[in-house]
């Protein structure tokens, strides 16, 4: 994986928390892994990462999401969590837009 697309995720990721904060919502788990979903398989699908960069990419927003809350998710947790992510096949445009708009 490149620097550039690194600086992709993480950017992506902080324009939809940020997007997150100006709504005055809380950013669940469960709510992070519905996002990172969608903006895997889009990456995925537009060929920004390749099929063998989609473990990675879901372990950094992981470890971004997790440094969120402060670092209280386990490595092995994180690492089911990107597996979660990564068996999904779901896109969800309506999910990604405000880092789009």
């Amino acid at each position: 994986m490149t620097a550039q697309q690194r600086e992709m995720i993480v950017g992506d990721f902080e324009r939809y928390m940020r997007y997150i904060q100006s709504q005055n919502r809380a950013f669940t788990l469960a709510d992070f892994v519905t996002f990172a979903t969608s903006l895997i398989n889009f990456y995925s699908g537009s060929q920004l990462i390749d099929t063998a960069e989609r473990k990675d990419t879901a372990l950094i927003l992981s470890s971004s999401f997790n440094k969120g809350l402060g670092n209280r998710i386990t490595e092995d947790d994180i690492g089911q969590i990107s597996e979660l992510i990564i068996s999904d096949p779901t896109l969800d445009y309506s999910i990604l837009s405000p880092i789009f708009a």
